[in-house]
């Protein structure tokens, strides 16, 4: 199910989204140069970035989302959206922001960007107690069992570009249930970005030294804000909001916070 930070009322309104397209206009907001009341968080679930906890929606980008609608006079609400609904959900309207988000070149046009505001960095892990694993390879991998997040950018590359045979791959639902797997013994390797493997670490209250990185898979991304192609004026507005709040120093702030 998904997960509001907002009254069932709102929440409403949302549904009014993803039924017919439509945002109607409540009597509390005025209009903004942009022609929006508010603006629609769309997140997927990549702690710390983006994640629920105690019925609330909390993250780096989460906050960050709600400072660069507030510089913009507007509200911002926030749902966590499965990623497929996320991006049908995008599509509907120029009030709908999406984030956190993996720039690939199959979705260059499904949006127009907004950041970089992190850099993304996907390692290879296994438990720093299994020393007699080696890493030597895909094409090497034997009978060796990988975890991996359902549905995530890594999931694809592993799949498409490294040549993993799924009957390799140990899928999870979400990042501290993969690293669960891990510890388990369910799989040899994990392959996961690093923020959101300190973030399981810390969420199972295990020492940092549990995990031991063995190969960079992905340092070349980062992860964005999108927009639907059609809002120009809106992306460079949070364009604008963002470079003023890295300016300030809020980004820095919220990294410090949560932990990246």
């Amino acid at each position: 199910m998904r997960s509001s930070d907002r009254p069932l009322s709102r929440r409403q309104c949302l549904q009014a989204v993803l039924g017919a397209g439509v945002v109607a206009a409540p009597a509390w907001s005025a209009p903004s140069p942009l022609g929006l009341d508010q603006l629609l968080g769309y997140a997927n679930s990549l702690p710390p970035l983006s994640f629920e906890e105690g019925g609330r929606v909390h993250g780096l980008f989460v906050d960050l989302f709600r400072e660069m609608a507030a510089q913009l006079g507007l509200p911002g609400w926030v749902e966590i959206q499965p990623f497929l609904r996320l991006q049908q959900a995008t599509m509907l309207g120029p009030g709908v922001v999406a984030f956190p988000l993996v720039r690939l070149p199959e979705r260059e046009d499904m949006y127009l960007w907004i950041g970089p505001v992190l850099r993304r960095r996907v390692m290879l892990y296994r438990l720093a107690q299994r020393s007699e694993l080696e890493f030597r390879g895909w094409s090497r991998l034997g009978s060796a069992q990988v975890v991996v997040n359902k549905g995530t950018a890594t999931h694809r590359k592993l799949l498409e570009e490294f040549h993993v045979s799924p009957a390799q791959l140990q899928v999870s639902v979400n990042y501290t249930t993969a690293l669960r797997m891990l510890v388990a013994g369910r799989a040899e390797f994990l392959a996961m970005n690093e923020l959101a493997a300190a973030w399981a670490v810390r969420q199972l209250g295990l020492g940092t030294e549990v995990l031991k990185p063995l190969q960079e898979l992905d340092g070349e991304g980062a992860y964005w804000f999108g927009v639907v192609p059609g809002a120009r004026a809106l992306a460079q507005q949070l364009q604008d909001a963002l470079e003023q709040l890295r300016r300030q120093g809020r980004l820095d702030a919220l990294r410090r916070q949560y932990g990246v």
